[in-house]
């Protein structure tokens, strides 16, 4: 199953990503569950480009590694948003070996400007703000998006209901 891809132009509209108005506390934990799996497919590009956003924003004492990082980032996206692959001097180069090398590229910058504690606080604020907005923000009505179909609707009915078998 290939992921959408992480650009700029794949992220969903930003105002339908903040909208306070479809924001609203789950009825059970198994609603929880569904939005949680529905908006993080959704608005995978989204919070992913809020994760970095937030990595950045803790790299804003450090200006080299902020500058150095903005062109990781960079080519990242270049990357992930291409359709066709690279070719230089009339080679073609595997997508595999260019998603190494900015791997390689990555950990050297992260071992070179000392940014551990960085990252580690980054992950953490973004992975508590993807977790809430998730679960609080209700989905619009995909029902053909569930993996249960119309065995479980726990929209209605706090306790779910269930279809006779």
């Amino acid at each position: 199953m290939s992921s959408p891809p992480l650009s700029a132009a794949a992220a969903r509209p930003w105002r339908q990503f903040i909208d306070t108005a479809s924001l609203s506390l789950p009825i059970s934990l198994s609603e929880a569950s569904f939005r949680l799996t529905q908006n993080l497919r959704y608005f995978y590009p989204n919070y992913a480009l809020l994760s970095i956003l937030v990595f950045l924003l803790t790299l804003l004492l450090h200006p080299l590694s902020l500058i150095i990082f903005l062109c990781i980032f960079t080519a990242y996206i270049y990357f992930f948003s291409r359709s066709e692959p690279l070719t230089v001097f009339d080679h073609t180069i595997d997508q595999k070996i260019i998603l190494g090398f900015l791997v390689v590229l990555t950990l050297v910058a992260v071992l070179w400007t000392k940014v551990w504690w960085n990252i580690f606080i980054s992950l953490i604020v973004g992975a508590v703000i993807v977790f809430f907005h998730a679960v609080l923000r209700a989905p619009e009505e995909v029902e053909e998006d569930s993996p249960y179909g119309s065995l479980l609707n726990v929209v209605d009915d706090p306790r779910g209901d269930y279809a006779s078998v």
